[in-house]
């Protein structure tokens, strides 16, 4: 056939039947075992994740370390913390909270280290929390610069009519207020088949689009390919293109001229995606004054073909 490619480094034969290989979230749905976790393996975990789990773990790891200097006071003589008030919360607690002006370096007055062990720990209690949030900023950074594309997509991909015959849709917009600009798009269909050993083999094809490139993506963008004669679907009932449980691997490409950076991201689809005989509401046009304008929370809208 035509348009079928080699292997994009995914791999083409198993054992067995395999799971999508990338999740709706955009992350690889790969297990990886045996690999060695250095410093870089946890910037980029920090990069990553969520603002709340990254916020969230921040803080653990700041308390966590608070702790483990209030018992090296304690294990150093608490009596060697200078302004503790016997009549106070427990001598632990006000240890505590000591330490947590000695990491922050704020060090009200109240409390202060006495005894040549009790100020080596403060010494390097503090060196610990200067160099602790010089890390923490830098992570922070590291998340406001990192180029990220906002692109949404369409919850499910269609197999609809278009034009004199059938094509499949994928819609994506973008969330931004920036225009995405020289914007590139990429359909990489996987499908699964088996020989009579039992064998499961990965085919992949490139879905050639009626259009791959755009020069603007300030909102919305319907990708589509036709199936023609050279489409891996040409002839193909629904029943037949369910039994070659495919996926779609949606690859973006695009140059955002806010942060003056090129971005990527990508989609998959499976079969449990595709919806039939419907198509893409458009949710964009002039409103009263003349200005092109779209709801982003309308992009899953369907109407009947």
């Amino acid at each position: 056939m035509g348009n079928e490619i080699q292997d994009p480094g995914i791999g083409t034969q198993f054992s067995s039947k395999t799971k999508r290989i990338i999740n709706r979230d955009g992350s690889y749905n790969i297990i990886k075992k045996g690999s060695k976790r250095r410093f870089r393996d946890i910037f980029k975990y920090m990069i990553e994740i969520s603002w709340i789990r990254f916020f969230a773990l921040l803080f653990s790891g700041y308390i966590l370390m608070n702790i483990i200097f209030t018992l090296f006071y304690y294990f150093c003589g608490i009596d060697n913390i200078v302004g503790i008030n016997p009549a106070g919360e427990h001598p632990i607690i006000q240890t505590f909270f000591f330490s947590i002006q000695t990491f922050t370096t704020v060090g009200y007055g109240m409390l202060s280290p006495s005894g040549f062990m009790t100020q080596t720990v403060a010494t390097v209690e503090a060196f610990v929390g200067f160099l602790s949030f010089s890390l923490a900023t830098g992570l922070a950074y590291g998340r406001f610069s990192r180029p990220n594309s906002k692109l949404t997509f369409s919850d499910f991909v269609l197999h609809a009519a278009h034009k004199e015959g059938y094509a499949i849709m994928i819609k994506l917009a973008n969330e931004r207020d920036s225009v995405l600009l020289d914007v590139t798009a990429k359909i990489i269909l996987t499908i699964d088949k088996t020989n009579s050993a039992h064998d499961h083999t990965k085919l992949y094809y490139n879905l050639p689009l009626e259009l791959s490139h755009v020069e603007l993506l300030p909102y919305t963008w319907t990708l589509v390919h036709n199936i023609d004669e050279e489409s891996p679907f040409w002839n193909k009932s629904k029943e037949e293109i369910n039994g070659l449980s495919p996926e779609f691997l949606v690859l973006i490409k695009g140059f955002d001229e806010t942060f003056s950076q090129h971005v990527h991201t990508k989609q998959s689809f499976v079969v449990e995606d595709m919806i039939w005989g419907k198509k893409f509401k458009k949710i964009f046009g002039p409103n009263a004054d003349g200005i092109i304008e779209f709801d982003i929370n309308d992009i899953n809208e369907l109407v009947d073909e």
